[in-house]
């Protein structure tokens, strides 16, 4: 009994720094887009010109990358240069995801790719989805 008890406190454990991560991690995500001058997604990396760095004060440039269930974040000082620009050796893993994908709503469809401000943001992560209105 002894054992099956600590065993399920490490289990709950494990699971609520999980979730905890993940909340953080969405709550991040959101807090850039809604500061977003310009987006480019695909469907396994989103991209963004922003004034929420992590790293960096002022407008920067932001990507995240999915990539062998492994989440990647890049962020770069300046806003200049291709939007989808990134540097492979300077990417800071997150996490490992067993899903994650991106998209846009636009004119009722969820578009895959985008390129510009979109009305709403699409995350799907592990078991959890968040849609993001921006608001003009």
């Amino acid at each position: 009994a002894f054992y099956s008890s600590i065993s399920t406190s490490t289990s709950l454990i494990r699971d609520s720094e999980k979730l905890k991560d993940t909340a953080l991690l969405l709550w991040n995500i959101k807090r850039k887009i809604l500061s977003a001058q310009k987006i480019y997604l695909e469907k396994d990396k989103l991209f963004m010109i922003t004034s929420a760095g992590d790293y960096y004060e002022g407008v920067i440039k932001c990507a995240y990358i999915y990539k062998n269930r492994i989440l990647y974040y890049y962020e770069f000082p300046y806003p200049y240069g291709d939007i989808r620009f990134y540097e492979e050796d300077k990417l800071i893993k997150l996490g490992r995801y067993e899903r994650l994908s991106f998209g846009v709503y636009e004119d009722g469809n969820l578009l895959d790719s985008f390129l510009g401000l979109p009305k709403m943001v699409y995350i799907r992560l592990e078991d959890k989805e968040l849609f993001i209105k921006n608001i003009p």
